[in-house]
């Protein structure tokens, strides 16, 4: 869970961040991000992830239409997170046809071990 010294609504007003992630977050779309998979490992920091549609419609707007691209835009600040200056996006890539299941929701488990496998590869 995200540090209560972190507020979410904070990353609005900071730029480049709305372009990616245009919806408010809050504390629990944050997830911990550890050195592996152990639960035991060092604590890296936190992430927030989302998976990008594919285009822009003519007014620039997401176009929901288009489908997932497989592109996943992933929000993260280091441990010890506490404040969001050292805030940054990283990106990642998966099989655009393992973004959404087969019921039409988003696959969030594939969404996030591809985000945590581009955090670890930019953090080494």
């Amino acid at each position: 869970m995200l540090p209560a010294s972190l507020d979410p609504a904070a990353l609005r007003a900071m730029p480049g961040i709305a372009h990616w992630f245009r919806y408010p977050l809050h504390a629990r779309d944050f997830r911990p991000l550890r050195a592996s998979d152990d639960a035991h490992a060092k604590l890296l920091g936190y992430y927030a992830a989302k998976p990008l549609y594919g285009r822009l419609d003519a007014r620039g707007r997401v176009d929901r239409g288009a489908g997932f691209n497989g592109e996943v835009a992933a929000l993260f600040v280091p441990s010890p997170a506490r404040s969001w200056k050292r805030v940054r996006i990283a990106h990642a890539r998966m099989p655009r046809d393992r973004v959404q299941r087969s019921d039409g929701r988003r696959n969030w488990p594939a969404i996030r071990q591809a985000a945590e496998r581009a955090l670890r590869r930019a953090l080494q």
